[in-house]
């Protein structure tokens, strides 16, 4: 389903997070597409010159019939897309269009007894999201790569959930959350990991943790949403 959206908010939530709370009628009807309340759902954003890229929903609200979308500001980090240039200079009254939802690929097997999330600032919204989708009894830790500490967002969720924030290399992204994550003992019993970001870390992140604790212990998806060095990255995931 497509739906044009009007930007009713705008706010840099931290120094390099743009948040943008888009509605109207058809963001109203698109709230009812099955799925679009799935933990991680997204959706495709199309900028006014029509490039399109993939934005996890944040936050809906199916009350103010509104969605809430996070972009990431490169800065001086290299150069942006074209979709988070025109988040960046977005305003209320500004129209953009959306089209999905998409699942997110979280699919937590009912025995799981404990769940991992993992990944950089581009995957924060969808932790942020499966975070607010875990139950009480749910024993949970999240990982988040991010360019400074400035960068750490609140973190809501009915589970018991403990969050690492960890500062990123800049010359080698995922690196850090990989040391941070490669050789730190798991909980006992079966567990589900959830890892997404830079292509590159997230796979052998994932390769490593499926070949040292077994596919039996642990469950494992894993997301690359962009690729350092490319601009125009397609997931193949």
């Amino acid at each position: 389903m497509r739906a044009r959206a009007t930007v009713l908010a705008a706010e840099n939530t931290t120094p390099r997070m743009r948040r943008l709370t888009v509605g109207g009628p058809e963001v109203r009807a698109f709230l009812g597409t099955p799925g679009v309340d799935g933990a991680a759902a997204w959706v495709k954003v199309f900028e006014p010159r029509g490039e399109g890229r993939a934005y996890t929903i944040r936050r809906m609200d199916r009350a103010a019939g509104t969605l809430e979308l996070d972009f990431v500001l490169h800065g001086d980090q290299g150069p942006a897309g074209p979709v988070s240039t025109w988040a960046e200079g977005a305003r209320v009254g500004d129209v953009v269009q959306i089209a999905g939802p998409r699942q997110g690929g979280f699919a937590c097997p009912a025995a799981t007894q404990w769940v991992l999330l993992a990944g950089d600032a581009t995957a924060l919204p969808a932790i942020q999201s499966i975070a607010r989708s875990l139950p009480q009894g749910m024993a949970a830790k999240a990982y988040v790569e991010v360019a400074s500490p400035e960068e750490a967002q609140p973190m809501e969720s009915a589970a018991p959930l403990r969050t690492h924030w960890i500062t990123a290399d800049t010359a080698q992204p995922g690196l850090a959350l990989q040391h941070a994550l490669m050789f730190r003992p798991l909980p006992p019993g079966p567990g589900y990991a959830w890892l997404a970001g830079e292509s590159g870390a997230v796979h052998a992140l994932r390769d490593h943790l499926q070949t040292h604790w077994g596919a039996e212990r642990l469950q494992v998806s894993a997301k690359g949403y962009w690729k350092a060095g490319q601009r125009d990255f397609r997931n193949a995931d």
